[in-house]
Formats: C-alpha cells, sequence, structure tokens
C-alpha cells in the first residue's frame, strides 16, 4: 500500500519540475540559434556589423537569464501562469525576427526553431492563445520581411521571400493546432493523475483506519511501533505505549444495545484524541481495547498520560440519554526496551493491563 501510494504522488505533475524543464528548454533553443546564427554570421550570410551583433547577443542572453532567474528564485509562482509561456513565446518571435531580418539568404532557416519553441510553449497556453500566437507571429514575419525589403530590396527575390512568408505562416499555424490538442491533452492527463492519487490516499486511508471509530486500526499500529523501534535502534528515541481496555465494555452491550456500545466507543475515541499531543498515535486495536503510541516518553510518562486519560473519561455520564452512568477504564503501561520486540512490548503493556483489572479496574499499571 505504501508502495502504491508513493507510486501515485510521483505521478503528479510537480509545478516546480515543470519550470524547471521549461526554462532549460527555453535555455537550449536560444542556445541552438545563437549558434546557428555565429555560422551564418562567418559565412556572410548575415548584413550585420560585428559589434551590432554582439550587442544583440548580449541582449538576448541578458533577458534570458532573468527569466531563468526568476524561475529559479520561484517568484512567478504567485502568478495564474507561473512559467510566463506567453511572455517568453512573444520573446522568441521577437528574438528570431530581428535575427531574420539581418538574412538575405535562407532566411526561413534563421526562424525554423522558432517552431521548437511554439512546441514548448503549447504545455501551457490554450488552443485559442497558440493560433493567436501563430497569427501574430506570421505578422511579425511580415513586417520584418517588408523592412528587409525597404533595406535591401536589390539583394532579395520578393516571389522567393514571399514563398518561405508562407511557409512560416503554415507550419506555426499547424504547430499551433497541434499544440491546442497537446495542451488538452495535458489537462486531462493531470485531472486524471489528481483523481487517481486522491483515490489511493483515500484506499490508503480506508486500509489504515477503523471503520466505527476512525482511528488507527491494528495493522496500522503495528507499522507505527515497527518504525519506532527502528528509531530506538538508530537513534536512541525512547517510546511508551498504553494498551487501554474499557472496563466490563460486554455488560454495556448486553443492557443497553451495540448502538450504545458503539457510541461509547466514539465518544471515548473524540475525547482521547482531544487530549493527544503532536507526534502522539493512537488507535484501536479490536473490539474496547486501544492503544496509545507515546514517542520521547517513559514509563512513568506515559503513566501520567494514561491517568490523565481516565480521569478524563471518568467525568463522561451517558445516563442521561438512557445509557450507563459511567464507563471506567483500565490501562498498562510499558516502555520500550532495548532488543524487544513489539510483540513482547505489546505482551508487557497487556500484563500491566491484566494487573490493573486484578487490582479492582478503574485505574493505571506499569507492566
Amino acid at each position: 500500500m505504501k508502495h502504491d501510494l508513493h507510486q501515485a504522488e510521483k505521478l503528479r505533475l510537480s509545478e516546480k519540475r515543470l519550470m524547471q524543464r521549461h526554462s532549460r528548454s527555453a535555455m537550449v533553443i536560444i542556445a541552438m540559434h545563437t549558434l546557428l546564427c555565429v555560422v551564418y554570421f562567418q559565412l556572410g550570410y548575415m548584413d550585420i556589423s560585428l559589434t551590432e551583433a554582439l550587442v544583440l547577443a548580449l541582449l538576448v542572453w541578458g533577458s534570458l537569464l532573468a527569466y531563468q532567474l526568476l524561475m529559479a528564485t520561484g517568484v512567478t509562482f504567485r502568478l495564474r501562469e507561473p512559467s510566463l509561456s506567453l511572455p517568453l513565446i512573444l520573446y522568441f518571435i521577437g528574438v528570431f525576427m530581428v535575427s531574420g531580418y539581418y538574412v538575405d539568404e535562407f532566411r526561413l532557416s534563421v526562424v525554423t526553431l522558432f517552431f521548437s519553441a511554439l512546441l514548448l510553449v503549447s504545455f501551457r497556453l490554450s488552443g485559442k492563445v497558440m493560433v493567436a500566437v501563430a497569427f501574430m507571429a506570421s505578422a511579425a514575419y511580415a513586417l520584418m520581411l517588408w523592412l528587409a525589403l525597404l533595406d535591401r530590396w536589390v539583394h532579395l527575390s520578393l516571389s522567393v521571400e514571399l514563398l518561405q512568408w508562407l511557409v512560416f505562416a503554415m507550419i506555426s499555424v499547424s504547430f499551433a493546432v497541434t499544440g491546442g490538442s497537446i495542451n488538452r491533452l495535458r489537462d486531462a492527463l493531470v485531472d486524471k493523475n489528481r483523481d487517481l492519487a486522491n483515490a489511493v490516499k483515500k484506499v490508503r486511508e480506508m486500509a489504515i483506519r477503523d471503520d466505527l471509530t476512525g482511528l488507527f486500526n491494528r495493522r496500522h499500529l503495528l507499522e507505527i511501533l515497527e518504525r519506532q523501534r527502528a528509531l530506538f535502534s538508530s537513534k536512541s528515541v525512547p517510546f511508551a505505549v498504553c494498551y487501554v481496555d474499557l472496563d466490563h465494555f460486554k455488560k454495556i452491550n448486553d443492557r443497553h444495545g451495540h448502538d450504545w456500545g458503539d457510541r461509547v466507543l466514539r465518544q471515548f475515541s473524540e475525547l482521547a484524541l482531544s487530549g493527544m499531543r503532536d507526534g502522539d498515535h493512537f488507535g484501536r486495536l479490536g473490539g474496547e481495547e486501544f492503544l496509545l503510541v507515546l514517542p520521547q516518553s517513559d514509563a512513568q510518562g506515559a503513566l501520567l498520560v494514561a491517568e490523565r486519560l481516565r480521569l478524563r473519561w471518568r467525568e463522561q455520564r451517558f445516563d442521561a440519554q438512557g445509557g450507563p452512568a459511567i464507563v471506567s477504564l483500565s490501562v498498562g503501561v510499558a516502555a520500550y526496551q532495548e532488543g524487544e520486540r513489539v510483540d513482547e512490548l505489546l505482551n508487557r503493556a497487556d500484563q500491566g493491563l491484566y494487573r490493573a483489572k486484578a487490582g479492582g479496574r478503574d485505574q493505571s499499571r506499569v507492566a
């Protein structure tokens, strides 16, 4: 069951992990685009001076590093869309269109990596927004092309440039449509994974809880004791247990009915839980028997806890509602001893309980 719960938790999409991947992918796309521009510049296909190219590179990488800083610090987690996908794709449009402006040949190849950026943000943006971004990018390409033609029309072929623009626009729209489908699939996956994780948690709760009282059941109590035993072995963390039994409980069922018996068990469970410290564990072993696990406690400390619980429970009366007047309890207390097995610890606590009952009930005894 623990393994199943762990697997379900792993299925949950971590927002922080997704943002890290998102920002790293953006870095990779810009790095590849920068490398491509360097190659084009070295081959003489870019009409730009070295100084201008360096200034643009500094602006591009400076803004990208600022984006990385926002992701790393988690500042954007307070936003509705923490990965800033829309500002990021607008940034990509600006970077690719500016670099495309300076190219005289193979212009489309310089902006091809824009499609990778479009696919990246498709995991965050809706289909409608993706299509709007595609048309915006196509319009930006047309503006970039118009400016390039005004500046260097002698060196450019209008028919070739328009054909490249058409190819860019068609691919952008197709990527946007595909990206919208990816986004819908991602949303559906997130919902299903959330439902699965919640279902496994619910099953886990059902497996470790007692149906009647909602307390931990015997199986889970034994798991807790094994963990405490391991803590004692590794870090010498002491712990003690209180074995609790409601006195003459069979008579309550016989005289007042099982409904009254169940009511008493539930009320006792609520009272015991209300007085527990953080870190203490309380559960039902079965019938009218309960177990209180007290980390960081020795036998005397556990005895004080047991006595407080016993005295508080003595104040509860049920006769006004037609039930038993007073239901007392007996408690056996035992502190864990080095090398002891869990069943041996419980047997000693049970011996303490036997001493309490043999001594007249309504008392607590240390094993």
